[in-house]
């Protein structure tokens, strides 16, 4: 069978198999929002926008100069206000309202899931929006970007007002523990969930946190949809080798299709 004929097999069998579910968890990662145009920001030499890793989203990095993780996580706050949420995160908002329950896990810092419509979500790498004490447990979401041009010395970073110690951007860093109230929903939900439709992600990070072994641990369906094979590629019942952009909207058409024949 030729390779489009293949594809658009696999996109019916993805609808039809959503069809039957009733708890739905999608575990979505860098690959949807690059759709929009946000970078990756690791490159094939392992740099993020020519930085080290190590010096950009570590703690030791923030320690050692904090007005470059700042200035590099102000730019990405501004990047994201910069595109525009695309097809696949409009399919996944619209699919949340087509089953008895639903959970977006996603590994994206930024907002356009939310932007899109999603509600159903958990962020389990943190949110970009997000500034945190590293003192105090004093937290709080930024209403506008911070200007990365306004960041010259430490004395120019955010501060905590409660009790005054340097606050750091909301996100999970290397080498730090996910927020357990986010990573003990979405493993609760995985657990009981009929299907799992990877996006977008590699799942080198954590082995994909075993979110696809809890699915399939009770006869629960892995879709993956990734233009590339992954690291979980060989969990999945179903393969969908395209951009989120166009499989997420083309499996909302065949399941509306399917949902209206009912």
């Amino acid at each position: 069978m030729p390779e489009e004929g293949r594809q658009d097999r696999a996109v019916g069998q993805a609808a039809e198999t959503l069809n039957a579910a009733r708890l739905v968890a999608v575990f979505a990662g860098a690959g949807l929002s690059a759709e929009s145009g946000l970078p990756t920001f690791r490159d094939s030499g392992g740099l993020w926008e020519g930085h080290r890793v190590e010096d950009v989203a570590t703690p030791e990095g923030f320690q050692h100069d904090p007005v470059l993780v700042w200035r590099f996580y102000a730019q990405r706050q501004v990047d994201q206000t910069r595109v525009e949420p695309n097809a696949g995160h409009y399919a996944l908002a619209a699919m949340e309202e087509m089953f008895e329950d639903f959970l977006l896990i996603t590994q994206n810092v930024d907002n356009l899931s939310e932007r899109a419509g999603s509600r159903k979500l958990v962020k389990i790498h943190g949110d970009l929006m997000e500034i945190w004490c590293r003192r105090c447990e004093w937290k709080s979401v930024l209403e506008q970007p911070v200007d990365p041009g306004s960041l010259r010395t430490p004395d120019n970073l955010p501060r905590c007002p409660a009790c005054g110690s340097l606050a750091r951007p909301g996100v999970v860093w290397f080498g730090e523990m996910l927020p357990p109230a986010a990573i003990e929903r979405a493993i609760s939900f995985t657990v009981a969930a009929d299907v799992l439709m990877t996006v977008g992600t590699s799942g080198l990070v954590s082995g994909g946190y075993g979110f696809t072994d809890y699915v399939r641990g009770h006869g629960g369906k892995v879709i993956e949809v990734n233009p590339n094979e992954t690291y979980l590629s060989d969990q999945a019942d179903i393969l969908i080798r395209s951009g989120s952009a166009t499989a997420l909207p083309a499996i909302l058409e065949r399941l509306r299709l399917l949902r209206s024949r009912a």
